[in-house]
């Protein structure tokens, strides 16, 4: 699709409510109209107070909206723009997104904003559905995780922080994938140097947050437990020497693969005081697993798991994809039986979001696209299973390229839920970060600003780079610096 827009509006407003009606069409800014394809022309009216959005195909108008610009509100250029292009795009396309304007990857940010100033949940959902027209199940949702977030949040040290270090390895690579993740079999010559410089990172951390209260340790990838068992060990070894882990709140390791959960590892998690695991069959259909590119059974998904309770986890999170290519409501009832019947604490259902550098997108063959309206029905399906186990939802976010414009959502027993997942997600708390890929977020509550420090996405280049400053880093502790 191509847009012909004013310099005074805003191209991100107007490409990313675009995209909530055609999620995985290429978008481009021209200065004229085109003779052939669609083409969206946004602009003020000639008093200014309007703006009008048309939709052309191929030159010739379809559609066309204008709506007020409401001048006693700071967001009210916005709005309008969004409500233009969303009003013509609805009357296009007979679609009308589950959360109306808003395309943000938080949506109950918004809410807890609105809970903040003092309204209450009535007033909340009225607000996200008049002035965001955000449906009114999604909006009861919104207001719901904003609930149960902030009881959490508030429970925590109001200067605590939390950790994330990054294991970007994978015994493969899904074809859904676009994360900063590597093949295990390709990278493992790298892999005691990547845990070596890791490490480095760690300590440096360690000695960054000395007077600084940590509340939540995350191991993410990746899949960190497809390193060795040597690797891992060393990894948790120097996580526990470096923080106390008996004082955490909430210690995760992404185990997510289950064809990399052994006994040795297990064992392992549970000498070093790790309190929740993730393991992610995604789907507990085999045709499907083949399909997606995943190295294991629904079997070895069932067997991983009755292994971690055997050894002792109680904290097990699960994560499945609703609308992986070809699945059908059958399949993902399927699934959700099979999930049922371990009567999980906690379990995260995603919508599947095909990223441009994933092997999915680029693979055509294999985008035999889940309809909205059964997406929508997969995740009606879920919410009824979730609410029949007496998990709530708890934790919530959207991505770009998402079928619908719907969300992901986590679901947890009460006492169950994934506290780093709420730190992380609404950015109410600083997280120190290490490894290939991490980013560190320094939360300014006082200023409302979050600082970001991005280290180097490929792990044999960030490996190299750890390694020369090797000798610096030892400088600088000694010296008692803390960057």
């Amino acid at each position: 699709m191509k847009f012909v827009i004013q310099p005074e509006l805003s191209h991100h407003d107007i490409q990313t409510m675009a995209q909530v009606f055609f999620h995985c069409m290429g978008f481009e800014v021209v200065e004229d109209m085109p003779a052939t394809g669609l083409c969206l022309d946004v602009r003020k009216s000639a008093t200014g107070r309007l703006v009008v959005a048309r939709l052309y195909e191929d030159g010739e108008i379809l559609e066309q909206y204008r709506t007020h610009i409401d001048e006693t509100d700071e967001k009210g250029l916005c709005r309008a723009t969004k409500m233009a292009v969303y009003t013509v795009l609805t009357i296009y396309t007979g679609h009308r997104p589950p959360w109306g304007l808003l395309t943000g990857i938080r949506p109950a940010k918004i809410a807890a904003n609105l809970f903040a100033k003092g309204l209450s949940d009535v007033n909340v959902q009225h607000v996200l559905k008049t002035y965001y027209l955000v449906e009114h199940g999604r909006a009861a949702l919104a207001a719901r995780v904003s609930r149960a977030q902030r009881s959490i949040v508030k429970s925590g040290h109001k200067k605590a922080v939390s950790i994330y270090a990054a294991v970007p390895l994978c015994p493969s690579i899904c074809h859904y994938c676009s994360f900063s993740a590597y093949p295990i079999d390709k990278y493992a010559k790298y892999a005691d140097d990547y845990v070596d410089a890791l490490i480095a990172e760690i300590r440096l951390l360690g000695h960054r947050c000395r007077t600084k209260n940590v509340e939540n340790i995350y191991i993410g990838g990746g899949t960190p437990t497809a390193l060795g068992d040597a690797d891992f060990e060393r990894l948790l070894a120097a996580i526990a020497d470096n923080f106390a882990v008996d004082k955490l709140l909430e210690y995760t390791v992404e185990a997510g693969r289950p064809d990399t959960i052994t006994l040795e590892k297990l064992a392992l998690m549970r000498k070093y005081g790790v309190s929740r695991i993730s393991i992610n069959p995604q789907t507990l259909n085999d045709h499907t697993l083949e399909k997606i590119g995943r190295r294991h059974t629904a079997a070895q998904f069932l067997e991983a798991y009755k292994m971690a309770q055997a050894a002792g986890f109680e904290h097990i999170n699960i994560d499945l994809i609703l609308g992986l290519p070809d699945e059908t409501l059958d399949d993902v009832r399927c699934t959700l039986d099979g999930i049922a019947a371990l009567v999980p604490k906690s379990v995260t259902i995603h919508t599947l979001a095909v990223k441009r550098a994933s092997k999915l997108h680029q693979e055509t063959e294999l985008l035999a696209r889940t309809k909205i309206s059964q997406l929508r029905a997969m995740l009606d399906i879920s919410a009824g299973y979730m609410d029949a186990l007496g998990l709530a939802p708890y934790y919530m976010y959207r991505q770009k390229n998402s079928p619908g414009n719907f969300e992901n959502v986590g679901y947890a027993a009460p006492g169950y839920e994934g506290r780093y997942n709420i730190q992380m997600m609404e950015e109410v708390q600083t997280i120190y970060a290490a490894g290939a890929g991490a980013v560190t977020k320094l939360v300014n509550k006082r200023q409302n600003r979050i600082e970001r420090e991005f280290n180097l996405r490929n792990p044999v280049e960030y490996t190299q780079k750890i390694m020369e400053k090797l000798g610096r880093v030892d400088i600088q502790l000694k010296q008692g610096t803390t960057r």
